[in-house]
């Protein structure tokens, strides 16, 4: 499919001078079977403005290691949502939507979420673990006026350049599934994470864009 200009997506994150909370997962294993795993989240506090986004992480090769993705809310002890799959054999970006587990976030409340894979089930010390923290906002009447007015391939871009990350990520996602040929969208999707400092995840993409 021929390469259309890609969406400039620039993103804006609110700047609130707090500290990190993103946990990068790091890299696992030896040589070959070295695994890279990361949330595709700020560094700080992501924000939404769903009350059941995604959650994006990269997994850098297929592992046969179990896989546990797992959503806490601020102050309770059970979590929102967990996920085990047997096996975690893709590699690459990877989607939960919270719609399909019914999970579903309260605006002003801070979450954190999870990814894990489980090299040894007898000793979760060993765990590949990276982690993020999302927040619900309430978008404000000039957002929802911008946000109503966007057309396909401005949408990104109004949420990116209001710092709603996940909503800017999703959108890009959304396009790439309909339309898996468009290096386009697949660059811009790699700037975007690139502009977090997730360099592995946004290598990937950009390598993908350039087949």
């Amino acid at each position: 499919e021929a390469a259309k200009p890609a969406p400039k997506v620039k993103f804006r994150p609110p700047s609130t001078g707090a500290a990190s909370v993103r946990v990068t997962g790091g890299s696992r294993g030896t040589g070959a079977t070295l695994t890279t795993l990361d949330v595709l989240a700020p560094d700080d506090i992501g924000v939404t403005i769903q009350e059941q986004p995604s959650l994006f992480w990269f997994q850098s090769q297929p592992s046969d290691a179990s896989f546990e993705l797992t959503l806490l809310q601020e102050g309770r002890v059970d979590p929102l949502v967990q996920v085990a799959v047997g096996r975690s054999s893709r590699a690459g970006i990877q989607r939960l939507k919270l719609s399909d587990h019914g999970g579903k976030l309260v605006p002003g409340v801070e979450y954190q979420w999870v990814v894990a894979l489980v090299t040894d089930p007898e000793n979760r010390s060993t765990d590949l673990v990276a982690s993020g923290v999302i927040k619900r906002l309430e978008p404000s009447a000039a957002l929802k006026q911008e946000i109503a007015s966007a057309t396909p391939e401005t949408l990104a871009n109004v949420y990116a350049e209001a710092g709603i990350w996940y909503d800017a990520l999703t959108v890009l996602s959304d396009q790439i599934d309909a339309a898996p040929g468009n290096k386009g969208l697949r660059q811009a999707r790699a700037d975007l994470i690139q502009q977090i400092g997730l360099k592995a995840a946004a290598d990937a993409e950009s390598a993908l864009a350039d087949k």
